[in-house]
């Protein structure tokens, strides 16, 4: 087996960047690209990403677009190929049928049992390359694998002086038009929005208003409080053609239309145990979870640890005394980094600053 090769490097990367925006349009498949190269001039022959619900695959795709030309060619795909028979034949046997004498692969999964050894075995070279953007792709997919709850990612928007809201109004009120985009662009590539009840009274629906991307609002889910919700919050008793949800703890009060799921999971004085919520979730499919949360959501999920990435966007413009602190104990950055977490990037968005922040890792 060769080792990676810059070129190698180089071809992954962009199969990483192709299929990045297509996460949250395949349901229960991963968003893969697939990419074939002529070897000796490093020409692209064909690409393919994951078709909307899933299928066709992008392997299958891309050998399908190359044709004849794929033989003796390389294969980038940022996930590794599918070994067996569901509603698509597999991968694995249209990749040595086309010709194709080299994989490399972005991620491995853990789902593709025998993917590479059924490669090998028919004279085809494949190199895992455990590529880190790819890698990034999947890693809702690896922690619904793992610990049956989605990869958690929050994204809060913060005033100038650091509050989150003022009474009546929500998050995307307090955004610049970049900032606006941004949050829209981030709920297009989730599989759900997570919210507390007293945000989801706040914000009108939690819906993605990019122009063209209207139809990836994700499912969106109200996490209830111990008083229950009921169909007088618009986003449950209004319609806008979109999924919805509520997670209630088991004898919490619920008043929803039929339209709209209810799952019940256990809690403790009425509100539902966060865990268990996220493992409901995982059940539906879902692998990266936007949540959106208030003071009080915020703290809890920070304290339970069930966070994998914050991204902070804060505003130009300020709320005063009348808005809620982000924060009841000190500075926002102090809570974040107690829990912790330390900033990994920070770029401007027109009138806004987003900061993200990432899980500071032990030194082993």
């Amino acid at each position: 087996m060769t080792a990676v090769t810059a070129e190698d490097r180089r071809w992954l990367d962009a199969a990483a960047r192709y299929a990045a925006p297509f996460q949250g349009t395949t349901a229960d498949h991963a968003a893969v690209a697939a990419l074939i190269v002529e070897p000796l001039s490093q020409t692209l022959i064909a690409r393919a990403v994951t078709g909307k619900g899933g299928r066709p695959h992008a392997e299958a795709e891309a050998i399908a677009a190359a044709g004849f030309d794929a033989a003796g060619c390389t294969l980038y795909v940022t996930l590794e190929p599918c070994n067996e028979w569901s509603r698509t034949p597999p991968c694995a046997d249209a990749i040595i049928r086309s010709g194709i004498m080299r994989v490399v692969i972005g991620a491995l999964d853990p789902s593709a049992v025998g993917s590479v050894a059924h490669l090998e075995s028919a004279g085809v070279e494949v190199i895992v390359a455990q590529h880190a953007p790819s890698v990034a792709l999947y890693a809702g997919r690896s922690l619904r694998q793992a610990e049956s709850r989605p990869m958690v990612n929050i994204a809060l928007v913060v005033s100038a002086d650091g509050k989150l809201d003022r009474t009546g109004q929500g998050a995307l009120t307090l955004l610049g038009p970049s900032g606006r985009n941004w949050l829209d662009m981030l709920r297009a590539r989730s599989d759900a929005i997570l919210v507390g009840a007293a945000t989801a009274r706040l914000d009108p629906d939690l819906t993605v208003k990019l122009a063209g991307l209207e139809r990836r609002t994700p499912l969106r889910v109200v996490l209830s409080g111990a008083t229950g919700v009921d169909r007088r919050m618009n986003l449950i008793g209004g319609f806008s053609g979109h999924r919805t949800a509520i997670i209630a703890e088991i004898d919490t009060a619920v008043d929803a239309p039929i339209s709209v799921e209810t799952i019940r999971v256990l809690g403790d004085n009425g509100r539902p145990d966060l865990r268990a919520a996220l493992a409901a979730l995982s059940d539906r499919k879902v692998r990266n979870l936007l949540v959106e949360p208030g003071q009080r959501l915020l703290a809890a999920m920070l304290e339970a640890d069930l966070v994998d990435g914050i991204s902070l966007l804060t505003t130009a413009r300020t709320i005063g005394s009348e808005g809620t602190p982000a924060s009841p104990d000190g500075p926002l950055v102090d809570l974040l980094n107690a829990a912790g977490f330390v900033e990994i990037e920070r770029q401007r968005l027109g009138e806004d600053t987003l900061l993200r922040y990432a899980r500071l890792l032990e030194p082993v």
